[in-house]
């Protein structure tokens, strides 16, 4: 799954609280983040796939 925030900078404490809550959910979920396109930030989160539960038989 890809998840993909784009801000202002005035919006970065609602966003700091979104990433961290959707990391309760999701521990091992990576965080990158890009100030490429100002004057917007973006982050993107990336989970891995889910393994398959049947293949491990």
């Amino acid at each position: 799954m890809k998840i993909t925030i784009a801000y202002i900078p005035d919006e970065e404490e609602a966003v700091t609280t979104s990433v961290a809550a959707l990391r309760r959910i999701s521990p091992n979920m990576k965080v990158r983040k890009s100030d490429r396109h100002p004057p917007f930030k973006h982050i993107y989160l990336t989970t891995k796939k889910p393994e398959n539960p049947c293949r491990d038989k």
